[in-house]
């Protein structure tokens, strides 16, 4: 399990770090075709297609950090008056569930870059970010399950103590 959480820290850091940046040329790209537009009256159609695709990429990479720190939205209103085990299953049948979901969609977007690839040559090199964010969402929801029975584990014997 150590390994997994020093993987995961390690993505952390690589996540956040890819979100600044991007966030950072986000904002120098518009930036700067605001500026060419009402200075120079030239506007870069690269930048106008650049800013959305950076936009999806910070969405997916904030989402995957939302579900590892537990902050995207929840359905819980009937668990909460459920018992602890029946919590325990749930959140452990939800994880599976999201993996499996994630897993398929992992797969589509494999064929997804295939086929941006050759439809566009290196432009298709930004639809990356699917079989990135499908594979990721794999590992958070992998953590989130195993993390289920440590959780367990540890309340267990905090309680006999």
């Amino acid at each position: 399990m150590n390994v997994i959480k020093t993987i995961d820290l390690v993505l952390i850091r690589l996540e956040k770090s890819a979100i600044i940046f991007i966030f950072g040329c986000l904002i120098a790209t518009i930036f700067v075709n605001i500026l060419a537009r009402n200075l120079f009256q030239v506007s870069f159609e690269v930048l106008f297609e650049l800013a959305p695709i950076m936009v999806l990429w910070l969405s997916l990479l904030g989402a995957s950090l939302a579900l590892r720190s537990e902050r995207h939205i929840k359905l819980e209103l009937i668990l909460r008056f459920c018992p602890k085990w029946v919590q325990q299953w749930a959140f452990r049948i939800t994880s599976l569930f999201g993996m499996a979901v994630m897993a398929i969609l992992f797969l589509a977007s494999i064929f997804f870059f295939k086929e941006e690839l050759s439809i566009f040559g290196a432009q298709g090199w930004f639809s990356l970010i699917s079989p990135f964010f499908f594979g990721l969402m794999i590992f958070r929801y992998l953590i989130r399950f195993l993390s289920s029975f440590t959780r367990h584990i540890n309340k267990e014997l905090s309680a006999s103590s």
